[in-house]
């Protein structure tokens, strides 16, 4: 049985309830000047998830401190997971908030299956996408195999993570060229919004002097917005996840999480090949000192 790739299609996955209403940061905790603490609290945000019906994990990157005392930009980046159940309310939010750019890093079969609806009303929007096949197939042996349990699935998924820098540089590379040309307000996406989108954040976000502890928090913020476990057993009995449904739950759970160890993991693997995860955004992925200049400048605000 040829089981579907980790990354296919999550079919109709909709948002939990967002964060709850927190406002912006405590006045006391912004005067700190602690990009973590600000940031424990920015997280909670109420403009992070928005607002839409059929919207996959759809958040904004905007009020996070760096490390030099910056804030990420409101309503310049969006990560996201598959596009197709956006709503035509949905598509209209999105071009009041001027999104011009997308950055589709799902492979050829899943947008195949689930195509971009704004884009296609929005011919103005430049959409990028790249043809590849995801295949997942040592993870699914591990998944099947006689011995499966949660503790090798979980260690797959690390290996995995180890993978998706190198995997992913063509379309991360591609993202980045695109910030530094202020092609913004951008959005990206893949299927679930956590493992490639996941990773393409927490690139982002480093090379702008975000906190390490908030990258991870950022990344493990999809298990509060989206209930993947349930949204699996709900989907069609012959959908592309119907082979993962039928699998113990707690096998397959590890698959569903963001759990911080996954995008150490990945960050951790750049840093062993490059010396850092810096070095590997200027080695893998072209970045200039220029380029990097100009997508601080276009991705955040003085302090």
């Amino acid at each position: 049985m040829r089981a579907p790739a980790l990354l296919l299609p999550l079919a109709a996955f909709a948002l939990l309830p967002g964060c709850k209403e927190a406002g912006t940061p405590d006045t006391a905790i912004t005067a700190s000047r602690d990009p973590i603490a600000v940031n424990a609290a920015a997280i909670k945000d109420p403009r992070r998830v928005l607002p839409l019906e059929g919207g996959v994990n759809f958040r904004d990157l905007g009020g996070y401190m760096t490390a030099d005392g910056r804030v990420t930009k409101w309503e310049v980046l969006y990560r996201a997971g598959s596009p197709a159940g956006l709503t035509a309310k949905d598509q209209a939010e999105l071009a009041r908030r001027g999104i011009r750019t997308v950055c589709d890093l799902r492979a050829t079969e899943e947008r195949k299956a689930e195509p971009n609806p704004f884009v296609a009303a929005n011919g103005d929007v430049t959409y990028w996408t790249r043809d590849y096949a995801a295949d997942a197939g040592d993870l699914m042996k591990v998944l099947g195999g006689p011995d499966a349990s949660a503790e090798k699935s979980r260690a797959a998924m690390i290996g995995l993570y180890r993978t998706l820098p190198e995997q992913q540089a063509p379309a991360f590379r591609q993202m980045f060229a695109y910030l530094a040309e202020g092609k913004v307000p951008l959005a990206f996406n893949c299927s679930a919004g956590k493992d490639r989108t996941g990773t393409a954040a927490a690139l982002v976000l480093t090379l702008l002097g975000v906190p390490r502890e908030t990258v991870k928090a950022d990344y493990a913020l999809s298990d509060d917005l989206v209930d993947y476990m349930a949204k699996l057993s709900e989907g069609p009995k012959d959908g592309p996840y119907a082979a993962l449904a039928r699998l113990p739950r707690e096998v397959v759970a590890p698959l569903m999480a963001s759990d911080p160890a996954y995008i150490e993991a990945a960050l951790d693997a750049m840093a062993a090949k490059h010396g850092s995860v810096d070095a590997y955004i200027v080695e893998e992925l072209g970045v200039t000192p220029a380029m990097k200049q100009a997508i601080i400048a276009n991705l955040t605000d003085p302090a």
